[in-house]
């Protein structure tokens, strides 16, 4: 039997032969050559292959690799007709810095998506973020409708010179289609802190016992910590406690979530300054709850020892409001003129659920399974233009909690698996003299590519580890990357 290629939602090409294949330890299939052996085949009945997804079989008849088709290429005498999906793109937005008169001046804004559903229906969603600087809306918008009316369709282009002789079909693996879609932009990062207009104290007399800051909660997070601008005023003994309530009415309801406090010899006395404290443990919250920080002393009023912090009379916090306690009628009460506190609240996020929603964002994947214990739980930020593969790589990077390195494929039906990268000494097998992969009978390894994402002993004794390995089925020649990071 000879290699045998299928594709799996299109009509059969029987005479599509693999020229050349390479399969990775991060992703798995990742590029497939083939040609087109039959002449009469035009050109456009070969870009209708753009996007198809197919499968390779091996001349043991086991399925060896698997991917979709990204671009075809045909020669006509010494000139040629390619098309690819490299610059396709059904689905635009344009992000770009705002000159609107009575809005923050040259602050990023971006617009709305807009699709091509008959492009979508026959490839897919491919999104590009189109970048500018700055423009007007009506300018934004009018570049990304064109924009969008120009890349829809993959274009048919002429190549002058080509040493073709028969027509090319590039593949790619699925776990390409990451970079079709982009990864929103987040931060666990949240709170209030604008540059500081004015200031409270606290505890200096009964009429501010307390100070209470509410805040909505958008999305389901795990607070971490908590942290406010403030300072000292006189040489205070005390702490202050930081505690998350509930809300019942519009006020905090004095049910506590959770609290830390933090000495007074932690806290500056010449200046404003950010000062930190971490919780015991993470305290949840969903979507759409309303909290309370509410910041206290501990030690007894006094008009000449007391705690002082940072506010923004500016109003710029349009997610909550502030309120004192007046100790003297133990009645919550706005303050005079109103203000925000400037606070940030630090969230963890598990890097485990972080790519489980890069992978459900794509679009294109169909599962996910992690398969190396507990993700790494920290505050994440991403900044704005990263693709989902962008996304899922750097979080790939964090390895384990044990800094175990993690490897990933992504399998013939879409399904993403997350696993460690195996100890030197286990599946190791051997390079020969001849430069090919041997089993641990000294035979050649079949099938080849199972050494992807596997050591490779010598006669020397040192091992390295498959990174990527690339198969010619015309002469079975196969070519390796390794590296010897362990």
């Amino acid at each position: 039997m000879s290699w045998r290629v299928i594709l799996t939602d299109r009509a059969q090409v029987l005479s599509l032969k693999p020229l050349s294949l390479s399969w990775d330890a991060i992703g798995g299939p990742q590029e497939a050559l083939l040609s087109l052996e039959d002449d009469a085949i035009g050109f456009e009945e070969l870009r209708s292959l753009l996007g198809a997804g197919l499968e390779i079989y091996d001349p043991s008849d086991r399925l060896a690799w698997w991917g979709y088709v990204h671009q075809v290429s045909q020669p006509a005498g010494m000139t040629g007709l390619g098309c690819s999906l490299d610059e396709m793109a059904n689905r635009v937005a344009v992000r770009y810095r705002s000159l609107e008169p009575g809005k923050d001046f040259a602050a990023i804004s971006q617009t709305e998506w807009k699709d091509d559903p008959i492009s979508q229906g026959l490839y897919g969603i491919k999104e590009v973020l189109l970048k500018r600087e700055a423009m007007s809306e009506e300018q934004a918008l009018l570049l990304r409708d064109t924009s969008l009316k120009r890349l829809a369709q993959p274009v048919r282009k002429l190549h002058p010179l080509t040493n073709e002789e028969q027509s090319r079909v590039v593949c790619c693996g699925w776990f390409e289609r990451l970079r079709w879609r982009q990864w929103s932009a987040r931060t666990d990062i949240l709170g209030h802190s604008a540059n500081q207009q004015g200031f409270q104290a606290l505890g200096a007399s009964l009429t501010q016992t307390k100070l209470a800051q509410s805040w909505s909660v958008q999305d389901s997070l795990k607070v971490a910590s908590l942290s406010v601008r403030i300072r000292k005023i006189g040489d205070p003994q005390d702490q202050v406690r930081f505690q998350l309530q509930t809300d019942a009415f519009g006020q905090p309801s004095g049910t506590v979530r959770a609290e830390a406090v933090v000495t007074a010899s932690a806290i500056p006395a010449d200046s404003y300054s950010w000062v930190r404290v971490w919780l015991a443990e993470p305290c949840a919250f969903t979507a759409g709850e309303c909290l309370w920080l509410v910041i206290s002393r501990d030690g007894a009023v006094s008009s000449v020892s007391y705690f002082s912090l940072g506010l923004d009379e500016n109003l710029g916090f349009s997610g909550g409001k502030l309120l004192l306690l007046d100790g003297s009628h133990n009645q919550w009460k706005p303050r005079t003129p109103d203000a925000d506190l400037l606070f940030k609240m630090t969230a963890l996020s598990d890097s485990v659920e972080l790519m489980e929603q890069v992978v459900q964002t794509s679009g294109c994947l169909t599962g996910f399974s992690y398969e190396a214990g507990a993700g790494v739980s920290l505050p994440y930020v991403s900044e704005a233009g990263l693709d989902c593969q962008a996304a899922f790589l750097r979080l790939l990077s964090l390895g384990t909690p044990e800094l175990n390195r993690l490897m990933v494929e992504v399998n013939s039906k879409r399904q993403v698996r997350v696993f460690t990268q195996p100890a030197p000494g286990r599946d190791t097998y051997w390079l020969g003299k001849d430069g090919r992969v041997k089993n641990e009978f000294g035979k050649d390894l079949e099938p080849a590519w199972r050494a992807v994402g596997g050591w490779l002993a010598s006669e020397t004794g040192s091992t390295c580890f498959v990174e990527n390995l690339r198969i010619n089925p015309p002469d079975g020649s196969c070519k390796l990357k390794t590296n010897n990071v362990t």
